[in-house]
Order: structure tokens, then sequence, then C-alpha cells
């Protein structure tokens, strides 16, 4: 017979130690849980691919409302899989968004392989997106697009605004940091005075899975063992399970970044906050948010620690938009766009805001 093999290792003996056995013992289950368990099937919505591009692949979704004629390209985050945006059928974005009318069209940046090392974030600014921006335009015969950038993505459609304004209707952004010197606990793992990004981060490579995901557990160690204990209450409940399974899968299957565009990124970003200060200059073009014009949806979740309030608002005041909204959403960083609050709340605020611009 095999040995039992304990998941928390020799840290379930000190668990005991410290008391509250029995929540030790749900974190123990949910683990075992998402060891075994297989994921559920996600990106389910229909869609076709109208755009590859290497890595990239740029997905339309037929609305099924009212129609709204300018279309909405979502933008999520380089550095997770895009299909957040269509985690579960009733809890969709792309879905959500379709079905109240509107043209959708999602980026999928894709998975980047060695030979996309070299990558920086003028060729994803400039190339890539602006080629997504402008096959919108020509598919949905739209001489504009509003552009929704989830996370890291709202940060790059900010930026794409700036430098390519005439095509942007409208920008909408939630959970976008900008003011990264309030980047939180990120923030913390890279400051300067310990991190040197040179060092840590090759010019010609990859930054590998196993290293972001490392980040993202240092990032929220204590979560990680709730989301354990959350697991092993729904055990029971098997359309919750799915759920949890659901999201799970997500945060498992992780992106490799490409090693120039990360160095870039951390450091003009996060290290010298030059999105607020001025000096970030892609090929060859100075990046500006007082350039942005346009009218300015900008969303916060007050219980977000990956991109905190005071990082996201202040692009409310930074651009020379005249027409600017902010909200402050009672969720989290993940929560604003899967779970309930997406339907509920997100996906209609966002719906109202779009049919008035």
């Amino acid at each position: 017979m095999n040995e039992f093999i304990d998941p928390l290792g020799p840290f379930g003996s000190v668990a005991q130690a410290l008391g509250a056995p029995r929540q030790w013992d749900a974190v123990r289950r949910g683990m075992l849980a998402s060891m075994l368990l297989p994921r559920p099937p996600v990106g389910l919505t229909p869609h076709a691919v109208i755009l590859r591009q290497n890595k990239l692949e740029l997905r339309y979704y037929a609305p099924t409302g009212p129609a709204v004629a300018t279309p909405v390209v979502i933008i999520p985050s380089m550095i997770n899989r895009a299909y957040i945006c269509d985690l579960e059928p009733d809890r969709s974005l792309v879905a959500g968004l379709a079905r109240l009318g509107h043209p959708v069209y999602l980026v999928d940046w894709g998975v980047p392989g060695p030979e996309d090392a070299a990558i920086e974030v003028g060729d994803v600014l400039l190339n890539q997106l602006h080629r997504a921006v402008e096959r919108t335009c020509r598919h949905a015969g739209a001489a504009q697009v509003f552009l929704l950038g989830y996370c890291q993505g709202g940060t790059l459609g900010a930026m794409y605004t700036a430098l390519r304004p005439a095509r942007v209707r409208g920008l909408a952004t939630f959970t976008a940091p900008v003011h990264f010197a309030h980047g939180g606990r990120f923030r913390q793992f890279v400051d300067p005075a310990t991190f040197d990004v040179d060092r840590a981060i090759d010019a010609d490579g990859l930054v590998s899975i196993d290293l972001m995901k490392a980040g993202f557990r240092l990032l929220d160690p204590m979560g990680n063992l709730s989301k354990y204990a959350a697991l092993a209450a729904v055990l029971d409940h098997p359309r919750e399970l799915a759920r949890a399974l659901a999201r799970e899968r997500w945060l498992e299957e992780n992106v490799p970044m490409p090693g120039a565009f990360a160095r870039e990124f951390i450091r003009c970003a996060y290290q010298e906050d030059r999105l607020m200060h001025g000096g970030w200059v892609v090929q060859g073009e100075a990046v500006d948010l007082g350039a942005i014009r346009c009218p300015l949806f900008v969303a916060a979740a007050r219980k977000d620690f990956i991109a905190p309030m005071e990082a996201v608002l202040p692009l409310a005041q930074r651009t020379s938009s005249a027409d600017v909204v902010a909200h402050t959403l009672e969720t989290g960083h993940i929560g604003v766009v899967v779970g309930s609050f997406g339907p509920k709340v997100f996906y209609p605020l966002l719906d109202r805001w779009f049919r008035e611009h």
C-alpha cells in the first residue's frame, strides 16, 4: 500500500500545533481535491477568430441583443489567459456584453515562445494592439472602437489611446494601475532598492511560468490556503465546485512574458512610475496620458491588492478628457469580471456607459 502524502507536508504538524485543526483539515481536503479533480472547459461562448498575428488572436462575439453601433475591444492582461473574460457561460464578460447588444472583440495575446523574447512594449502597442483595433474597425464597419482594458490590459489600453487617439471613441479601464508608486504588493516585490530588474530578467529569454507562479503565491501566501478551504466547502455542491475549479484553472495556467517586455514594464511602470511623471518612450514616441481626450470610464475595486485603488483612480485626473466617470466597486481584482458581481453590477454599468457615449 502506498504511503499517504500530506499535501501540507511538514507544515501540517505546525498548523495543528497552532490550533484551528478543523480549518487546517479543510485546507488539506481542498488541496487534495485541487490535485485530483479535472478542470472544467472554459471559453465556451461561440465566436469567430478574425485575426491571427504571431501568437495573438482577435475573437469576435456577435451581439444577440438590440445592437449598438460602436464595437468594444476587450484588452486583458498579457500575463494571464484571456479566457478570464469568458470563464463560465453565465458569468462571462464577452457573453454578457454581447447579450446586451454590443459587438465584442477579445484580444487573446496567446502564449509567447523563445522567439518572442525581444518583444518590447512598443511592439505590443503599435504593432499587435494597433493591428487588432484596425481589424476590428474594418470587420465592424466602424470608424472608432471602445477600448475596455482589464488590469495590465487597461494600462496598455490607456497607453495606446494616448498614442493613437483617432481610433478610440471611448476608453474604459477596470482595476488597471497607472500610478505605480501605489502599486501595492507587487510594487514592494520589485522595489528598485532591492530588485535589480536587469539581473533578475534575461532580456533574451522569457520570464518562466514557474517564476510567475512563485511570484503570484508570494503576493498572497495566506490567500492560497484560504482558497483550498473554500474549495473544500463546496465539494458537495457540483455547480459551485465547477465554478471554483474553473477559477482555479485560470489561476494555474500562467503565461510566460517576453524578457524585454517584462524588463521595460517593470522598470518604467513599477520602479520609475513614468506614466505619472513622464519619460516613457516607445518606438520614438512619448507616452503622455494627457493626450487622452475621449470619454473615460475608470473603475477600481475596493478589495483589490493587485491593483489598489490608489494606483487605479489617478487615471481619472491624469488625462485631458472633459467626460470622466470613476467608480469604486465593492469587490476584488478577479471578482469584478467573474462571479455574480459581473452580471449583476458591472456588465450593466458598462452597458449604460457605452450606450450613453
